[in-house]
C-alpha cells in the first residue's frame, strides 16, 4: 500500500495548479504544497529530530508542518490548543519531544523560522523517555477521563488505510471544498478533514478557529460560525453534535442554505434521529459516523445511498467489527500500535480484537447502532439499565440545550443537568421536558433537571477534549453545580417548579 506522502505526490503531479490549501496565511496549489512540505521535511531531517509537537491554531502552516513530519518520518504529536499548561507539560515530557513546531503567527520569540510560515523551538533533552512502539508516526493525545492526557500511537500505514477506506466509501460524493471547523489537532479533522479531501483532489480551507466562532474547547458563537460558512461556502464539514444542532437551527431560521452542502459528517457523541430528520427537512446532508482514536478516527459511517437514521452506518471495509455476548463493540484490522509508555502488546496492533468500551448492536445488513459507554451505564434502584448518552441526546434535542448530563445510578429515576443559552422562560422548557418524558419508557423518565447558564468546560475538568462529560468529576462536584442552577421538578402532577437560588419566571441569569 502506498504511503500518504506518495499519494500526495501523485495528487501534486495530477493537479499541479489546483488550489490544495487555503487559509488566512495564504493559499497553495497542490504543487506548491508538495514542494513546501518537502523543504520543511528536509530541515527536520537535517536537524536530526525524532519527535516534535505541533502547536497552534488552524492554518496552512500547521498542515505543511504535519505533512513534513510524515515525509521526514518524524513522529508528530499534535497539541490541542485548549490543553492546560499542566497537560501541555505532561504531553511534552511524556513524549520526550525534541522540539515544538508553530505557525509563525503563534510562535514564541525564541523560535526559529523554517520558512513557509513554520517556526521551531528546541526543547531540552528529557531523561528516560516513555516507551514508544516501533513504526509510530503520530501520537494523538486524548484529554483523558481523569484530565491526564493519554497518548495513542498510530503508524503511517494505519492512517493511510483509514483515509483510503473513507475515500472508497465516499466515492459517489463529489467534494471540491472542505472547511475545517474542528481543531486540526483533533485526529478526526486531521485525517478526514485534511488527508481525505487532499486525496480526493479537493481544496481544504483552514480558517482560524476564532473566525468561525470557536473559543477554547467548548465556546461557540453561532452567528460567527454561520457567517464564516457563508464566507467560505464549503461543500463538506465535520461536526460534533452541538455544531450540528446549531447549523440545523440556523437552516430552520433561514440563516443558512442547506442545499449547497454535499456531505456533513457528525460524530463524537450520540445524535438524536429527530435531529437528523430536521436536518433532512431543511436540506442539510447530515450523516452520522462512529470512531475512536485507537482506530485512526473512523470505524463506521453513513453515506448517501447507504444510510439508516439511528445508526452510525456500516463499518469501513478495512476493518472487522463484531458485538460480543455482552453487547460490547469489538474492532480488529486497523487498531493502534499501543499507548505511549505501555508495555508491548502480545499481538501486533491491528491483529487483536480491540474492546472499544462502547455498547451496541449490529443489524443483519451490517448497520451499527451505538448505545453508549459500558462504564457509564446507570442502573436504577429497580434494576433497569439506562445509557446516559441516549437520554442526553434526547434532552439536547428536546429543549435545544447546549450541554446535558444525566445522573441517577442507584436512584428510582434519572435526573439531569442542563446548560441552556440565552434568556429562556421556564414554562416552554418545562413543557418540552414534560413532552419528552411522555415518550420515554417509564423507567427512563427524568424526575427533575437542574438548569445552568454557564457551560461545562475542559479547563474545569468537566468535559474531555472531544466534549464528552467527565462523569466522576461532575458527580463529585454536583452539589456545587446544582447550587446556582434553576431546579425543575418533573413527573409530579401539580408540582410547582422551584429554584435553589431564585424564584424568577426565567431560568436564572439567562
Amino acid at each position: 500500500m502506498a504511503t500518504l506522502p506518495k499519494l500526495f505526490q501523485t495528487q501534486a503531479r495530477k493537479h499541479p495548479e489546483r488550489v490544495a490549501l487555503r487559509g488566512a496565511d495564504g493559499s497553495l496549489t497542490y504543487r506548491q504544497m508538495w514542494l513546501a512540505a518537502g523543504e520543511l521535511a528536509q530541515q527536520l531531517k537535517d536537524r536530526g529530530l525524532r519527535r516534535v509537537g505541533l502547536c497552534g491554531d488552524n492554518s496552512v502552516a500547521w498542515v505543511l508542518a504535519d505533512l513534513a513530519c510524515l515525509m521526514a518520518e518524524v513522529v508528530c504529536v499534535p497539541v490541542p490548543v485548549f490543553f492546560s499548561q499542566g497537560q501541555m507539560n505532561h504531553l511534552t515530557q511524556r513524549a520526550a519531544l525534541d522540539a515544538l513546531l508553530f505557525s509563525d503567527a503563534s510562535a514564541p520569540k525564541a523560535a526559529q523560522s523554517l520558512g513557509h510560515g513554520v517556526s521551531l523551538q528546541s526543547l531540552p533533552v528529557f531523561p528516560a523517555p516513555a516507551r514508544m512502539p516501533e513504526e509510530t508516526a503520530k501520537i494523538t493525545f486524548t484529554s483523558g477521563s481523569t484530565g491526564t492526557p493519554k497518548g495513542v500511537c498510530l503508524s503511517a500505514s494505519q492512517m493511510t488505510a483509514t483515509t483510503l477506506a473513507l475515500k472508497a466509501r465516499l466515492k459517489h460524493v463529489e467534494l471540491e471544498h472542505h472547511l475545517c471547523v474542528l481543531p486540526l489537532a483533533t485526529l478526526l479533522e486531521n485525517i478526514a478533514g485534511v488527508y481525505l479531501p487532499l486525496l480526493m483532489g479537493a481544496t481544504v480551507t483552514v480558517a482560524p478557529l476564532k473566525s468561525l466562532g470557536m473559543s477554547g474547547s467548548s465556546g461557540l458563537s453561532v452567528a460567527r460560525l454561520v457567517a464564516g460558512i457563508r464566507q467560505h461556502r464549503p461543500h463538506s464539514m465535520i461536526l460534533v453534535p452541538e455544531l450540528a444542532m446549531a447549523l440545523v437551527r440556523a437552516a430552520e431560521q433561514g440563516e443558512l442554505d442547506g442545499n449547497r452542502f454535499r456531505f456533513l459528517a457528525v460524530g463524537g457523541g450520540r445524535v438524536s434521529p429527530a435531529l437528523l430528520a430536521r436536518a433532512d427537512a431543511v436540506g442539510l446532508p447530515l450523516y452520522e459516523g462512529y470512531g475512536l482514536s485507537e482506530c485512526a478516527s473512523v470505524v463506521a459511517l453513513n453515506v448517501p445511498g447507504a444510510t439508516r437514521p439511528g445508526t452510525v452506518g456500516q463499518p469501513l471495509p478495512h476493518i472487522e467489527m463484531r458485538v460480543d455476548d455482552h453487547h460490547r463493540i469489538l474492532v480488529r484490522g486497523n487498531t493502534h500500535l499501543g499507548y505511549l509508555g505501555d508495555a508491548p502488546a502480545p499481538e501486533k496492533g491491528g491483529e487483536r480484537w480491540l474492546d472499544t468500551g462502547d455498547l451496541g448492536s449490529v443489524a443483519p445488513d451490517g448497520f451499527l447502532s451505538v448505545n453508549g459507554r459500558a462504564k457509564n451505564l446507570l442502573i436504577t434502584s429497580f434494576g433497569r439499565n439506562i445509557s446516559p448518552e441516549w437520554l442526553e441526546s434526547e434532552l439536547i434535542q428536546a429543549v435545544g440545550a447546549q450541554q446535558a448530563v444525566v445522573f441517577g445510578d442507584g436512584d428510582v429515576q434519572p435526573y439531569g443537568l442542563l446548560v441552556l443559552e440565552g434568556d429562556r422562560p421556564v414554562d416552554p422548557v418545562r413543557h418540552a421536558l414534560t413532552r419528552l418524558n411522555q415518550r420515554l419508557p417509564d423507567y427512563a423518565r427524568l424526575s427533575s433537571v437542574y438548569v445552568r447558564p454557564q457551560p461545562l468546560t475542559a479547563s474545569q475538568g468537566y468535559i474531555t477534549a472531544n466534549g464528552r462529560p467527565v462523569r466522576h468529576r461532575l458527580h463529585a462536584d454536583l452539589p456545587v453545580l446544582m447550587a446556582d442552577a434553576f431546579h425543575l421538578r418533573l413527573n409530579q402532577p401539580g408540582a410547582e417548579s422551584s429554584s435553589m437560588a431564585s424564584s424568577n419566571t426565567h431560568c436564572q441569569e439567562f
